[in-house]
């Protein structure tokens, strides 16, 4: 089904890091199918190893300046939108000398209220996942260019751990999916959700380890899927 710009009110976020396994040539790979398969967002994880996770073991994947300078450009030249979860401040300057226009901020950085009030405070667009806050009746920061996600951090995550609220009703207007399979992201559209967050991979089979979560990811199949039926949900709800 062909979709007008109007028709397409669900923004679809392909999030390809750590799926890309440390490859330019991969990554590439990922944000061309992503854009094909109809995602509106692709994104990154900017982060030093040793400073988040206390260890060198992600070090091959993680990336440099050069890498995700260039990355922002084949976007560019794509034509999708590009941005990064970012895990310290050196990374800010990094994505505002790279002109990038949105951030997002994982759930394990929530409680980090002076990266959080860093990145808030540029005015840019600001997704913030909810997955390790507890009390969704009481978010942590109120100002108006955040837009929240109800996220349950888990990989894989279990349909039956998910507490999808009610997105017309909810502050929260995006869900960020870990779950194996669509059916989640699908039914938080019919929920009302404004954004759907899943990581996307070329290859599910490549399960390398639970980081990597490539079984809980979309591949281009997956992606094609969802941006199919969600904007078949816009539509019928258009015509109501």
């Amino acid at each position: 089904m062909k979709t007008n710009a109007s028709q397409k009110k669900v923004k679809i976020i392909s999030e390809i890091h750590p799926q890309h396994l440390g490859s330019m040539d991969e990554a590439k790979r990922m944000i061309l199918q992503s854009k094909i398969g109809g995602a509106d967002f692709v994104k990154v994880q900017l982060y030093d190893s040793k400073l988040l996770f206390n260890n060198n073991d992600r070090n091959y994947i993680q990336l440099n300046k050069k890498e995700f300078f260039e990355l922002n450009v084949y976007a560019k030249q794509v034509g999708i939108n590009f941005f990064a979860s970012i895990f310290d401040k050196s990374k800010i300057d990094w994505c505002e000398e790279a002109g990038i226009d949105f951030y997002k901020i994982a759930s394990r950085s929530i409680k980090d209220k002076k990266l959080c009030k860093e990145i808030i405070r540029l005015n840019k667009k600001v997704f913030i996942s909810l997955g390790m806050h507890k009390n969704l009746k009481s978010l942590p920061y109120k100002e108006k260019n955040i837009t929240y996600f109800y996220c349950v951090s888990k990989y894989p995550t279990q349909l039956t751990d998910i507490k999808m609220p009610d997105f017309k009703k909810s502050q929260i207007k995006g869900y960020s999916d870990h779950t194996i399979g669509t059916a989640a992201c699908i039914y938080a559209a019919s929920k009302g959700a404004e954004y759907i967050e899943k990581h996307f991979t070329c290859n599910k089979s490549l399960n390398v380890n639970t980081q990597l979560a490539h079984t809980c990811s979309m591949d281009y199949e997956d992606l094609s899927e969802i941006r199919r039926i969600v904007d078949s949900i816009t539509l019928l709800k258009s015509s109501e």
